[in-house]
Protein backbone atom coordinates (compact mmCIF):
# COMPACT_ATOMS: atom_id res chain seq x y z
CA UNK A 1 0.00 0.00 0.00
CA UNK A 2 2.54 2.14 1.30
CA UNK A 3 4.54 1.66 -1.99
CA UNK A 4 1.15 2.45 -4.04
CA UNK A 5 1.20 6.16 -2.58
CA UNK A 6 4.66 6.74 -3.36
CA UNK A 7 4.15 6.24 -6.72
CA UNK A 8 1.40 7.96 -7.09
CA UNK A 9 3.23 10.83 -5.12
CA UNK A 10 5.99 10.74 -7.69
CA UNK A 11 4.10 10.44 -10.52
CA UNK A 12 1.93 13.24 -9.50
CA UNK A 13 5.29 15.47 -8.99
CA UNK A 14 6.79 14.19 -12.37
CA UNK A 15 3.83 15.59 -14.37
CA UNK A 16 3.74 18.75 -12.31
CA UNK A 17 6.99 19.28 -13.27
CA UNK A 18 6.68 18.30 -16.63
CA UNK A 19 3.76 21.15 -17.04
CA UNK A 20 5.59 23.55 -15.59
CA UNK A 21 8.46 22.87 -17.59
CA UNK A 22 6.14 23.50 -20.68
CA UNK A 23 4.78 26.49 -19.44
CA UNK A 24 8.42 27.95 -18.77
CA UNK A 25 9.22 26.88 -22.62
CA UNK A 26 6.48 28.31 -24.20
CA UNK A 27 6.89 31.71 -21.92
CA UNK A 28 10.73 31.85 -22.74
CA UNK A 29 9.98 30.58 -26.18
CA UNK A 30 12.75 27.80 -25.94
CA UNK A 31 12.82 24.63 -26.82
CA UNK A 32 10.83 22.05 -23.92
CA UNK A 33 14.32 19.95 -23.99
CA UNK A 34 16.27 23.31 -22.94
CA UNK A 35 14.13 24.01 -20.07
CA UNK A 36 14.05 20.35 -19.00
CA UNK A 37 17.80 20.02 -18.91
CA UNK A 38 17.58 23.83 -16.98
CA UNK A 39 15.63 23.03 -14.10
CA UNK A 40 17.91 21.37 -11.52
CA UNK A 41 19.80 24.80 -11.79
CA UNK A 42 16.80 26.94 -11.12
CA UNK A 43 15.45 24.96 -8.81
CA UNK A 44 18.97 25.59 -7.35
CA UNK A 45 18.75 29.05 -7.59
CA UNK A 46 15.52 29.35 -6.02
CA UNK A 47 16.68 27.32 -2.88
CA UNK A 48 19.73 29.09 -2.58
CA UNK A 49 17.66 32.63 -2.47
CA UNK A 50 14.74 31.31 0.01
CA UNK A 51 17.43 32.69 3.31
CA UNK A 52 17.24 36.40 1.53
CA UNK A 53 13.69 35.83 0.63
CA UNK A 54 13.08 35.32 4.26
CA UNK A 55 15.02 37.93 5.23
CA UNK A 56 13.68 40.36 3.38
CA UNK A 57 10.12 39.23 4.78
CA UNK A 58 11.22 40.17 7.99
CA UNK A 59 12.69 43.49 7.57
CA UNK A 60 9.63 44.19 5.90
CA UNK A 61 7.24 42.84 8.74
CA UNK A 62 8.95 44.80 11.29
CA UNK A 63 8.72 47.83 9.83
CA UNK A 64 5.03 47.25 8.71
CA UNK A 65 4.72 46.52 12.64
CA UNK A 66 6.69 49.88 13.65
CA UNK A 67 4.50 51.65 10.83
CA UNK A 68 1.33 50.40 12.52
CA UNK A 69 2.39 51.01 16.26
CA UNK A 70 3.23 54.94 15.39
CA UNK A 71 -0.21 54.99 13.45
CA UNK A 72 1.56 55.73 10.18
CA UNK A 73 -0.12 55.04 7.19
CA UNK A 74 2.10 54.93 4.16
CA UNK A 75 -0.82 55.19 1.86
Amino acid sequence: MRRLLLVGVVASAAVALYRRAQEIAEQEERPLVDVVTDLPRRLWQDLESIPDDLREAREEGVAAAHRSANGVDPA
